[in-house]
């Protein structure tokens, strides 16, 4: 199977708000799309965890300083701490992954 197929896009996430919840126009559902992701990414930039219940979690979390290895040539070179995002998927959202027939 192809993996691109497997890809979905915002594209795909505005048409789908057109078909399921019937946005008047490709314009207002792609306002919609843009308003939620845009939100979401303001408040976990801002330090805020968002959560949408049986859906999921998105939270800013510390990534502690570390040493790496450069793998050309071997040296150990530092790496600072970082805030990254943490996706944690919520019960209804693992349960139909799971239940997805291998």
């Amino acid at each position: 199977m192809d993996a691109e197929k497997n890809v979905r896009t915002k594209s795909d996430i505005i048409d789908a708000v057109i078909d399921r919840a019937g946005a008047p126009s490709r314009r207002i559902a792609e306002r919609y799309v843009s308003g939620v992701l845009d939100y979401i990414q303001e408040q976990v930039a801002d330090g805020h965890t968002v959560q949408v219940t049986g859906w999921g979690k998105f939270e800013p979390v510390k990534q502690a300083g570390r040493d790496a290895r450069n793998p050309q040539t071997g040296e150990r070179v530092p790496v600072e701490a970082k805030w990254v995002v943490k996706f944690r998927p919520g019960t209804e959202f693992k349960r139909q992954v799971a239940a997805r027939e291998a």
